[in-house]
């Protein structure tokens, strides 16, 4: 009896200290694209696996995973409830999401996509040509996703905003004339053009504008208590990045192309406030921020 009594308590021992009941890894769990041809965030992850195998000294293993597609909206939701559909989010800040969520407070683009040109139909150039003024710009209507954050900042700036409720019907909206300009990122404008200017040969990146506000991308996390050591994992990598120098190598890998083919550094570019902006926006360090007159790409 005794025997059977000791063989028991030591299976309890052993189920109370099994892998299944010890802590895994750190699961990283990211929004996928919304189609085969969306390739806008290939850079983000890289950064964050980049910091995540920096950290594995100190925080251990990590898994870092694709949920099914959702939307912004959906996103946000998701992580707010943390319901662990997913752990991780990239995108712009709100007063809403700085209440509600944990976020990095490095802009993981170095506000690279804060700089936006216009795809346009290729025979409104000389329209956009003779655009001297912010006002000259207001004229024209402006294409962007439902939900996205950018559809506040340009209507909270005066602009017209005609939405739509998918990332590639937006396409064919600005490719049929249904707005005036298809507003992206410096970040995404080449690639997304190249890949469909066989399809749609009315569309052109417009040649000599770009619009600007401060748009820090961060990754976001659940508050929680799990979420907020994913945060400070995340984190703490991407400051080792900064220190050593892969953060900037990695930026130039990705970006350097696209700057240069842009040539932001001579377009006319116009400013405009983003009004979502709190006060806890690192404006000071300015090595988290890209500055087109000032940003040297290296030779690959």
């Amino acid at each position: 009896m005794l025997l059977k009594v000791a063989a028991l308590m030591a299976l309890a021992v052993l189920a109370q200290t099994s892998p299944a009941s010890l802590p895994g890894p750190m699961r990283y769990v990211h929004n996928a694209p919304e189609s085969a041809l969306d390739i806008r965030y290939r850079y983000h992850w890289k950064i964050l696996e980049t910091a995540l195998d920096k950290t594995t000294a100190r925080f251990g293993p990590y898994t870092l995973e694709t949920a099914p597609f959702m939307t912004e909206q959906r996103q946000r939701f998701e992580l707010t409830r943390a319901t662990g559909k997913l752990t991780v989010m990239y995108l712009g800040t709100t007063p809403e999401m700085e209440r509600d969520l944990v976020p990095v407070r490095i802009p993981v683009d170095r506000n690279l996509g804060g700089y936006s040109v216009f795809l346009i139909r290729q025979t409104r150039q000389r329209d956009f040509d003779a655009v001297q003024s912010l006002d000259d710009l207001r004229r024209f209507s402006f294409g962007l996703g439902l939900g996205w954050i950018d559809v506040d900042i340009l209507r909270a700036n005066r602009f017209n905003v005609v939405t739509g409720s998918s990332y590639n019907g937006l396409f064919e909206m600005a490719a049929n004339g249904r707005f005036d300009v298809f507003l992206r990122a410096a970040v995404e404008v080449n690639e997304e053009y190249d890949s469909r200017k066989a399809r749609m040969p009315e569309l052109a990146i417009e040649q000599r504008l770009a619009l600007y506000y401060p748009m820090p991308m961060y990754f976001w996390f659940p508050a929680t208590d799990d979420g907020r050591r994913l945060a400070a994992r995340a984190e703490a990598g991407m400051r080792l990045m900064i220190v050593d120098g892969s953060y900037d190598r990695i930026f130039s890998e990705f970006q350097d192309s696209k700057i240069v083919s842009l040539n932001l550094a001579h377009r006319k570019i116009f400013t405009i406030d983003n009004p979502l902006l709190g006060a806890a926006t690192p404006f000071a360090d300015r090595r988290l921020w890209f500055d087109p007159a000032q940003y040297r790409p290296r030779r690959h």
